[in-house]
């Protein structure tokens, strides 16, 4: 199998010439860059967007789940998401020992300015591609995506 040189930390380590993991990788270090404007911990920065898009999101473990978070660690940032006032707990209308999660008026406006920002961010560099390619790469991408939890869904 051919291998690629590539450099993380300052150490080379040999990758497969096929392999997709450095590009996302490097994707998500690119979004990371343009979050850090907003002071705004990744940890919480997805939660906060996943409450903000996906209304039927609204009980800690589920908001784990669609954050690729521990259980343990939703309780941290759910205390840190209410320490800065952008989102609260409140009682489950029929158990008491749930509770649902609601993003505040300012965790509202927070995580609308930080989605306009990413769908920005997004269409500018997406512009470099071209008006053909554009939607290709989104294809591919569904595709592979689609391929990927399938993949998950048959080890599971």
């Amino acid at each position: 199998m051919k291998t690629k040189r590539t450099s993380t930390a300052g150490h080379a380590r040999p990758q497969p010439a096929q392999s997709l993991l450095p590009l996302w990788l490097r994707m998500g270090r690119e979004y990371n860059c343009r979050l850090q404007q907003w002071q705004l911990p990744i940890n919480l920065t997805i939660p906060l967007l996943k409450l903000h898009l996906h209304a039927d999101i609204s009980e800690p473990a589920a908001l784990a789940e669609a954050s690729s978070l521990p259980r343990q660690t939703m309780t941290f940032v759910l205390d840190a998401l209410e320490k800065r006032e952008l989102a609260y707990r409140t009682p489950h209308p029929n158990d008491r020992r749930r509770k649902i999660i609601q993003l505040s008026p300012k965790g509202r406006k927070l995580a609308t300015a930080l989605y306009k920002e990413l769908l920005a961010f997004e269409a500018a560099a997406l512009q470099s591609l071209g008006e053909t390619a554009a939607p290709m790469l989104h294809q591919l991408v569904a595709r592979f995506t689609d391929a990927l939890a399938a993949e998950n869904r048959r080890h599971a």
